[in-house]
């Protein structure tokens, strides 16, 4: 390492260090999360690439069933709490401010079209790789077993009356419910889904081999939310993990590094990086194939959710990678599409002109847009993430209204 070098390493250190002084007075967050919980290690591994210190809170079944609903309305993690008790929920949201609120190691790429394929990316990994996740964490024994008892084992942290063996069966008859809604049970399509993961694997070990990291060689907020659909579940579920370690090794690899990052034990956390891709000459080839990979299944999943809620339908119907399939619709999911839409319109027209290309060859285009952007009112009179009198959005607010109605 050279001496120029460790001097950007210190001014970098020097840098972390005083922000995390200056923000909000602000030295420690607080966060429900859940080792399995892919949301939970998206946003841990992007802390501590960032240097954000905080404090880990087991979500054990009374956080879940009782305290975190008091502070969002609902049972979801993570959760977030600062230092002056204020509760924010949504792992994009929270690393959009983050990422204002903590200049240092930026995760969005300063080429705004770059910074696009990132958000669609990331958008694809929150939105569409549940599909996977959900698929083969529950849809083989061996990992049905494992799981349904690891979970039951963390929800009864900390309370001795419960045990995780009686807790096990509930948990397993409580995940069916993700295979309607995420359409796991129609003909075909976890042999589709089996594909899809072979494929995708496929697409991101060619990619790796040239470039450390998915949009070049610094990590990105996509990085982040793929790592945590492939980690939580993926890399660490006994099935998958085998078919990780087959079709997937330099993505393992990857896996591994993102895990490790500030993690200053022995100096095993990567510390030093390379830059973003240039794609004024155009793309590599392993990230046109994902975005190829994108236009196949989220695109027609997302746009088919949006169209519905607009709709008020409660189910829609789309081709996805080939296998004509049945969702319930995702009010939320509609409200992340739209987000994607709008930055995507934000862009200037020479932006548009370069990726538009791109975008059509990867089947992103025209049908990103092809049901025109459509309102999503989920969030209007809301500020995400941040959460005030334990109301996140508007379902969770017509839901209380509801409830208070009826026991008047």
């Amino acid at each position: 390492m050279t001496t120029e070098h460790k001097a950007n390493l210190h001014r970098e250190a020097q840098t972390i260090e005083r922000e995390m002084n200056l923000a909000d007075g602000q030295t420690c967050y607080r966060i429900w999360c859940d080792n399995n919980s892919p949301y939970s290690w998206k946003l841990r591994a992007y802390l501590h690439y960032k240097g954000i210190p905080y404090q880990r809170m087991r979500n054990n079944a009374h956080a879940y069933m009782q305290r975190i609903p008091s502070q969002v309305g609902m049972s979801i993690i993570p959760v977030m709490l600062t230092a002056d008790e204020q509760v924010l929920q949504d792992t994009t949201p929270i690393m959009q401010l983050f990422e204002e609120r903590y200049r240092s190691r930026p995760c969005i790429p300063d080429d705004p079209r770059l910074a696009f394929l990132m958000w669609l990316i990331e958008d694809f990994a929150d939105e569409y790789l549940v599909r996977l996740s959900m698929h083969y964490r529950w849809g083989n024994l061996q990992n049905r077993s494992a799981l349904s008892h690891r979970l039951a084992r963390a929800l009864c942290y900390g309370l001795p009356q419960m045990r995780p063996g009686q807790m096990a069966p509930m948990v397993l008859q409580r995940q069916s419910g993700f295979d309607q809604a995420l359409g796991l049970d129609g003909e075909g399509v976890r042999a589709s889904l089996d594909q899809q993961l072979i494929d995708l694997l496929a697409i991101l070990d060619g990619h790796f081999e040239h470039y450390q990291f998915l949009l070049g060689d610094r990590p990105s907020l996509a990085d982040f939310a793929v790592f945590g659909q492939l980690f939580a579940h993926l890399y660490q579920d006994p099935f998958s993990a085998e078919l990780m370690e087959l079709h997937g090794p330099r993505t393992c690899n990857w896996i591994e590094t993102l895990h490790e990052l500030g993690d200053v034990r022995g100096g095993v956390g990567q510390t030093s990086f390379g830059e973003w891709l240039d794609i004024r000459c155009g793309v590599p080839a392993g990230l046109a194939s994902l975005l190829a990979f994108v236009g196949m299944t989220y695109i027609p999943f997302s746009a088919g959710t949006a169209l519905a809620s607009g709709e008020r339908k409660k189910t829609f119907r789309a081709e996805v990678y080939g296998v004509d399939t049945t969702f319930l619709t995702s009010q939320y999911r509609a409200w992340s599409f739209e987000q994607v839409q709008q930055r995507y319109l934000a862009l200037d027209e020479l932006d548009w002109r370069c990726l538009e290309p791109l975008l059509k060859a990867a089947r992103v285009l025209p049908a990103m847009l092809a049901n025109g952007v459509i309102h999503n009112s989920l969030y209007d009179g809301f500020s995400p993430p941040f959460i005030r009198d334990g109301i996140a959005d508007a379902r969770i607010q017509h839901l209380k209204a509801k409830a208070a109605r009826s026991s008047a």
